[in-house]
């Protein structure tokens, strides 16, 4: 990978994996504690040289050109329910301003060396689902996950006016806590009537690296004006319709939930202009469950004052103290192990830098902690 990956603070370890467009996917760690990461090295020899579309049908589109725009875009935006990127390296230009990088094509006789995006631990949703097949994950577990894919898709909508272009499971990974990050920003752009110029790079490779089952009908004609006059979350909307029914099904379940089952079909209308935004599709009963609250609670605590924390932590205690029935196993081994035990961490330790609060809370505390497993 060349010398100058040296200057990253991460190691690169084994190849776990290569994805749909090129990227190997491998192993690393954080030099200075190992803490676990994962780590996509695209190597540009090789994807100047590999056909984007494995059909055929487009030759001389290779995957070079996507891999750039992905690793331009993915350090840009910034979400809970985007899988974090730690750290990002072009060993062609270990020195460069990343985000001054030019937006344009690149000569192919110049490519050499390595894009390296680190990132937080994560698996592909495909292994992901099928580690899970023998431990069957329950349909709260199951929205949880379809609730990250649409707060994530809200947020690149309506905060970065950016349509995500690329819907498919090879486009999600799942952290050790079993949340659902978006990733692969090889077709995102922002949509409009006014952005024609930035859509260049949609057109040219839309039909090329986009599975054809979920392109909307105005993509697969090329309707490019229907795409500019539409609002940025159509194409989308309809790629998510199609994505839920592979997702549940991936899961080992017959069908959509009937409650989001008329969602779905609003979503899959052909009329452009008629695809649902998605935020209100989180107010289908599926999300509105005891597991999906605490999972949303856990996601806000780290922005809370130090007094809510605590408070949140001792309701949790007597709230497990006295759990039986259905909801018993509200919190599974992952998210006590990954998500729970480092709030726990950081609450503790904030609260120990303040030396007054430590001497007054110590001990009325310690038991609140000590019920929540």
């Amino acid at each position: 990978m060349g010398n100058s990956s040296s200057a990253l603070p991460y190691a690169i370890g084994n190849q776990i994996g290569t994805d749909d467009l090129g990227w190997n996917i491998h192993d690393g760690t954080k030099k200075s504690n190992s803490d676990p990461v994962t780590v996509f090295v695209g190597k540009k020899p090789n994807l100047v040289k590999t056909p984007a579309d494995k059909t055929g049908r487009h030759r001389g589109m290779m995957q070079l050109q996507p891999a750039m725009h992905h690793y331009q875009q993915c350090k840009k935006v910034r979400h809970p329910h985007i899988l974090e990127v730690y750290a990002t390296l072009d060993t062609d230009n270990p020195d460069a301003d990343n985000n001054a990088q030019s937006q344009g094509s690149i000569d192919p006789t110049k490519a050499t060396g390595d894009w390296i995006v680190v990132t937080e631990p994560c698996v592909s949703l495909q292994t992901w689902l099928q580690q899970q097949s023998s431990n069957r994950l329950s349909d709260e577990q199951l929205a949880w996950g379809l609730q990250c894919m649409i707060a994530a898709l809200h947020f690149l909508h309506t905060n970065a006016n950016l349509s995500h272009g690329l819907l498919a499971p090879s486009s999600f990974y799942v952290n050790r806590a079993g949340d659902v990050k978006l990733w692969n920003f090889s077709l995102t752009v922002p949509i409009g009537q006014d952005k024609q110029l930035e859509m260049r790079h949609f057109r040219d490779w839309d039909a090329v690296i986009c599975p054809a089952t979920y392109r909307s009908p105005e993509r697969a004609e090329q309707r490019w004006e229907a795409i500019a006059s539409a609002g940025v979350h159509a194409m989308d909307s309809y790629s998510l319709g199609i994505l839920i029914g592979e997702y549940y099904r991936a899961a080992g379940r017959a069908d959509i939930p009937q409650p989001l089952q008329k969602a779905v079909q609003r979503m899959l209308t052909p009329n452009v202009r008629m695809r649902p935004r998605l935020q209100p599709l989180l107010k289908c009963p599926i999300f509105q469950s005891p597991y999906q609250s605490l999972q949303q609670q856990i996601s806000e605590l780290t922005i809370q004052p130090v007094e809510q924390k605590v408070q949140f932590w001792q309701q949790l205690g007597q709230q497990m103290s006295h759990q039986t029935g259905p909801n018993s196993g509200i919190i599974d081994q992952n998210m006590a192990v990954y998500k729970l035990l480092p709030l726990i961490s950081n609450t503790i330790q904030t609260i120990c830098s303040n030396e007054q609060m430590m001497a007054q809370d110590m001990y009325r505390r310690e038991g609140a902690y000590s019920r929540i497993f």
